[in-house]
């Protein structure tokens, strides 16, 4: 069994932290579970990476593109060998394009 590494880029940690603070303006309890709970979904990946289901903006590509939900929010990662690129972070509510 390939045990997988998680590459999280720059830009997808901004995405984490802009929603950590939107959460946060109304409940920073609420915003600093939000926070480690996604990153313990993230992490759990590393196990079964191809539990999830293949994205909609997968169309858009020629390499597989995944989604995990998270509550209101998908994280949006490619496996790549044997690493899970995390590619974005977006609420549910907004439109599924190209990145």
């Amino acid at each position: 069994m390939i045990r997988y590494k998680i590459n999280i880029a720059p830009e997808v940690a901004k995405e984490i932290e802009d929603i950590y603070l939107y959460i946060a303006d109304d409940s920073p309890n609420n915003a600093a579970k939000w926070y480690f709970a996604i990153h313990d979904k993230i992490q759990a990946l590393t196990d079964f990476p191809e539990s999830c289901p293949v994205a909609y903006e997968d169309r858009f590509y020629d390499f597989q593109i995944r989604n995990l939900i998270f509550g209101n929010y998908r994280v949006i990662y490619r496996i790549q060998k044997d690493i899970i690129q995390i590619l974005h972070v977006k609420h549910t509510a907004q439109q599924r394009n190209p990145f």
